[in-house]
């Protein structure tokens, strides 16, 4: 075993513990902290409870991607970690969302609320290991203190590193020359981490430039570094495109609807969007095989495929790749390919579908916001 290796510390139970922990991330940046507190370090809070952050912005209906953020969420939780999730409302504002309206925010703070307690089946709530936060950005910022850490974040930031993380918000680097407040959003959500006092930071792979800067900013401050995780992107429907992948302008974004699955979509929404998804043959990173790859097979277990009877026999697949590679030498067409995959994403989606159509308020409300039914 080398020497630098950051698990040199943990013995065979805590290692399993560390995988199980992280079983679905992309990344895992500084280890070495976690792997720390499982050896018996304390956490960040001065404990040996390891607490987790998400920041995610109230800005309407879901899709698809929470469902890999909640998987991750639920695998912290079954670990004993403490997973806070941190309704971004002051960064939607600055982020212009519906029209920089506070009240509106709160709305859409509401239902993602309710959709990560409906993706993750009523998980138990509190401050304590293994269980589930929510908290608002406004309830944060309610500190002297908090606004000292922005300013201490801030400081040695030139502009165009900002504007490089601007990905972070989902805007192109020159789209904020005449808004001052985006150049606050990176120091913003850098000092949420530290404010908070988690051990993990976790988003997607379009968070890691903020998550980079924020441990920058600790070394330069002698703060604690958090570890960094990164969850998959899945690309919008029509697939990657050409654009730079540093950008993430390839990503699933409710900004286009027919781009992406929302969660509330219909079994028949579904499938209409499948029918026309990217899916290229022999390429595992077409839409349709992420989508089979990080939602269907973790949430059904399986991808029934069924074919009309002049065209094949009735198959079940497990693995990813075999189904990939059945799809790349003929075993399957990819048009049933795209069927089996909606039908699983169906069966996927039914808790949350059968949850708001009982209690369909807050999708009410936030459908009214957005203009949408």
């Amino acid at each position: 075993m080398a020497a630098d290796d950051p698990l040199a510390s943990l013995n065979s139970v805590a290692r399993a513990k560390l995988e199980r922990m992280f079983a679905n991330v992309d990344e895992v940046v500084g280890v070495e902290h976690v792997a720390a507190v499982l050896a018996g370090a304390p956490s960040h809070g001065g404990d040996d409870v390891l607490r987790a952050y998400i920041g995610l912005e109230p800005s309407g209906k879901a899709h698809l991607g929470y469902v890999i953020l909640a998987e991750t969420i639920r695998n912290m939780l079954a670990e004993g970690v403490n997973v806070l999730v941190l309704l971004a409302d002051w960064h939607a504002w600055v982020n212009d969302k519906f029209g920089s309206d506070m009240a509106k925010i709160g709305i859409a703070g509401e239902y993602l609320t309710e959709v990560f307690r409906v993706l993750l089946d009523s998980p138990q709530e509190g401050d304590g290991a293994g269980q589930l936060r929510f908290i608002s950005a406004g309830e944060v910022m309610d500190s002297g203190a908090y606004w000292e850490r922005v300013l201490r974040c801030a400081k040695g930031m030139s502009l165009a590193r900002a504007r490089r993380t601007f990905s972070i918000m989902g805007r192109d680097e020159d789209s904020s020359d005449d808004d001052l407040a985006a150049f606050f959003y990176p120091p913003m959500q850098a000092a949420d981490i530290f404010e908070l006092d988690v051990d993990i930071a976790f988003g997607g792979m379009d968070q890691r430039k903020a998550h980079m800067y924020m441990r920058e900013v600790a070394d330069r401050n002698g703060w604690t570094k958090a570890t960094c995780i990164h969850t998959p992107m899945l690309s919008g429907l029509k697939g990657k495109g050409t654009g730079r992948m540093d950008s993430f302008d390839h990503k699933m974004s409710k900004s286009d609807p027919n781009n992406a699955i929302l969660l509330h979509d219909t079994p028949k929404s579904i499938e209409k969007k499948l029918r026309k998804a990217f899916l290229e043959v022999g390429n595992d990173d077409s839409a349709v095989f992420e989508i089979a790859r990080f939602v269907v097979l973790p949430g059904a277990g399986e991808l029934r495929v069924d074919p009309k009877p002049e065209f094949g026999e009735p198959s079940i697949w497990s693995d990813i790749d075999s189904f990939v590679a059945a799809v790349g030498d003929g075993s399957i067409h990819p048009f049933d390919a795209k069927m089996a995959v909606a039908r699983g994403l169906a069966e996927v989606l039914a808790p949350v579908a059968s949850h708001f159509e009982a209690n369909s308020a807050l999708l009410d409300a936030v459908n009214e916001l957005t203009g949408s039914q």
